[in-house]
């Protein structure tokens, strides 16, 4: 068998377990991301021992974490993840590129957005002592949190949509640079010498995060920061595309009722995990570290028994138990990492993950971000 059908035949395999067509398989893209944990992997590595030319172990999926590694070691070649020093083999830790920050201009052949980037849900900028941004979750869509109810009336709350909404096959950027096509907004809104302040739930924490960042870098100053049920990417995978696809199979991806989630929707999100696996965030200077961090987590999974929900997915990658599972109390989880010294706060509200806007749970949200900003 030549080392090109080597590869073909083990990336047929491999794709059977992880549920996706190999074809989809992209070169940066990560067996944990595709959602190949170690009992997927050691079920390939047996599969492919008696198909391919090649020696396959579990651990290979470990030395060899990318597609595009993976491809070269089929090959009987060497990799980025694997150095030779004085003939003995030594394993380095997955290389993250820099983050693609985009053009000067980050709006360069970027399609027009098809809704407004912000809604202002309460309040008026002009009128309230202090505004707050929400950066929406990997739906993209900000008026999600339409459904708190009023904070008061000194605070202004203003949501950001995605400017991929409704047209996420053009949502191919990274975390970073989508935080450069909603800086300008947010500027506009903000009064002169107001202090920012910040949120998001899930990937919104990610985007309220890279926002900071822009607006410390040019000497503005972000007072808080709320990081709603958001996974902090130092402690957490970005969620594999597999389990996307067990839970709209399941109904549960952002489901409300008996409704199944819109395929607009699942679209997005599905970009939104793309983009978020490439997304390694770098901590920001400490005399830029916003003075408070607020946490708000929810204790509820999305199923009480994942053996028993039906849903086939592998519970070694920490973000898919994070998600599904009953959780204790979370404290910082990573972020102080990225945040180190400010004071931090710590919250717990109702409802699982999906649920966080939605009523009633959204009635506990807002109750929380008022006793924060009021």
């Amino acid at each position: 068998m030549s080392p090109d059908e080597n590869v073909e035949k083990a990336l047929e395999i491999i794709g059977e377990a992880v549920s996706t067509d190999p074809s989809e398989f992209e070169d940066h893209e990560t067996w944990k991301f595709l959602g190949l944990g170690d009992l997927a992997a050691s079920a390939a590595a047996a599969d492919l021992k008696n198909a391919v030319d090649v020696d396959v172990t579990p651990e290979h999926f470990t030395t060899y974490p990318t597609v595009g590694a993976f491809k070269i070691f089929l090959r009987g070649g060497d990799s980025e993840a694997q150095k030779t020093s004085n003939g003995t083999a030594t394993t380095t830790q997955p290389h993250h590129p820099p983050p693609d920050i985009g053009p000067p201009d980050p709006w360069q052949n970027m399609p027009k957005p098809k809704v407004p980037l912000t809604v202002t849900l309460q309040g008026s900028p002009t009128t309230c002592s202090k505004l707050l941004f929400l950066f929406p979750d990997g739906s993209g869509a900000g008026t999600s949190y339409s459904t708190l109810p009023p904070i008061s009336h000194s605070v202004c709350v203003i949501a950001l949509n995605s400017p991929f909404l409704r047209q996420a096959q053009d949502f191919t950027c990274s975390v970073e640079r989508m935080a450069r096509l909603w800086l300008s907004e947010v500027k506009r809104l903000q009064p002169k010498g107001m202090n920012y302040v910040l949120g998001g739930w899930s990937a919104g924490g990610y985007y309220a995060y890279e926002v900071a960042k822009l607006l410390v870098a040019e000497g503005e100053v972000v007072e808080r920061m709320i990081l709603i049920d958001s996974p902090c990417r130092l402690e957490f995978e970005a969620l594999p595309t597999q389990v996307v696809g067990e839970l709209t199979r399941k109904g549960l991806m952002g489901s409300s009722g008996a409704k199944k989630a819109p395929e607009w929707l699942v679209q997005h999100f599905t970009s939104t995990v793309v983009s978020v696996e490439k997304y390694m965030p770098t901590p920001v200077s400490p005399s830029q570290v916003p003075k408070f961090v607020d946490f708000i987590w929810v204790r509820e999974g999305l199923v009480e028994d994942v053996a028993q929900s039906g849903l086939e997915v592998d519970l070694s990658v920490k973000v898919t138990r994070f998600l599904l599972e009953p959780r204790g109390e979370l404290k910082t989880e990573g972020w102080e990492k990225l945040l180190p010294g400010a004071t931090y706060g710590v919250e717990y509200m109702t409802g699982n993950h999906f649920q966080i806007t939605q009523a009633p749970h959204s009635d506990d949200l807002g109750r929380l971000i008022k006793k924060i900003v009021v």
